[in-house]
């Protein structure tokens, strides 16, 4: 592709950025990050109006004040987990496993994936550290693959991916749908977002008690090679900053499968499952949720 100067200058910026979070001790990443949130929206608060409403949908006897709370302590938590993920691609397996803190359960089920001989669908939301759950795989031998955005400069997008990769990710971007069946088939926990608007190409499920146009790529997937289901959420410790509590919870469904209804509807109830699965994960600490998406942009016909 033909690059123009705006590209050159991103790219630039962007490799100034790294080389800065990578010499940075951890602490320091993660609390810079917190306190040039602080500053940032004090002058100016990104997508106010789309925040507000978000939190109006989902707790509509919450107070103004409550929800601005909310909404500051957003774009702190937002800020954090952008430049943790530029640091952890830099950090040691011992270092990682020191701050994503895994739980027994979730070992278990992880394991019960393993013993299946087969890939894994993991499905979550951008809420707290949520590339910690692949880390953490990639930390304790998992063969871990993220599916991410295409970014429209290309400079930039290969300065993400080649940290990734070092990571020990398989990075496949969108519509690379070649490589997605081959990480399947090579039984790679396959992890993917699940909760920002879809367009008229997603399904319509209750989020906060309110139909939202949701991705069913990880459903589709599931149902259609049999695979095991894992959600995957990294929340943040308060007492901490720099510490994560990380689990693996199973999405069972089992009883979608047998019921005798067409494919389509199949897809739409484990859909609505784990979409219902990641808004209980997201009450649990509201804070800590990406309430900045337009999330109920497209609405039903």
């Amino acid at each position: 592709m033909k690059y123009r100067t705006s590209h050159y200058f991103e790219y630039y910026v962007m490799l100034i950025f790294q080389w800065m979070i990578r010499v940075l001790p951890l602490k320091l990443v993660v609390f810079s990050a917190k306190y040039l949130a602080v500053m940032i929206t004090f002058l100016y608060k990104v997508r106010d109006k789309v925040v507000l409403d978000n939190l109006t949908t989902a707790y509509p006897e919450m107070d103004i004040l409550s929800k601005k709370k909310i909404r500051n302590e957003m774009y702190q938590q937002i800020l954090m987990s952008m430049f943790e993920s530029y640091k952890y691609m830099y950090l040691s397996k011992e270092e990682k496993l020191k701050n994503i803190l895994t739980d027994e359960q979730s070992r278990e089920n992880v394991d019960k994936v393993l013993k299946t001989d087969r890939s894994c669908i993991v499905v979550g939301g951008h809420y707290g550290f949520f590339e910690g759950g692949a880390h953490y795989g990639t930390c304790i031998g998992l063969l871990s693959a993220v599916v991410v955005a295409n970014q429209k400069n290309k400079l930039t997008e290969e300065l993400i991916d080649i940290p990734r990769k070092n990571s020990g990710f398989l990075v496949i971007h969108r519509k690379e749908m070649r490589t997605l069946i081959k990480a399947i088939k090579e039984k790679y926990f396959i992890a993917l977002l699940s909760d920002q608007n879809a367009g008229r190409k997603g399904m319509f499920v209750p989020f906060f008690g309110k139909l939202a146009s949701t991705h069913q790529n990880p459903a589709v997937l599931a149902i259609k090679y049999s695979l095991p289901m894992l959600l995957a959420v990294t929340r943040r410790r308060k007492d901490d900053l720099t510490k994560h509590d990380n689990y693996f919870i199973e999405v069972k469904y089992d009883d979608i499968l047998n019921m005798d209804i067409d494919k389509d509807e199949k897809v739409l109830r484990l859909v609505t499952r784990y979409t219902k699965m990641i808004e209980v994960e997201i009450k649990k600490d509201p804070t800590q949720y990406w309430w900045i998406h337009k999330r109920y942009k497209t609405r039903p016909q």
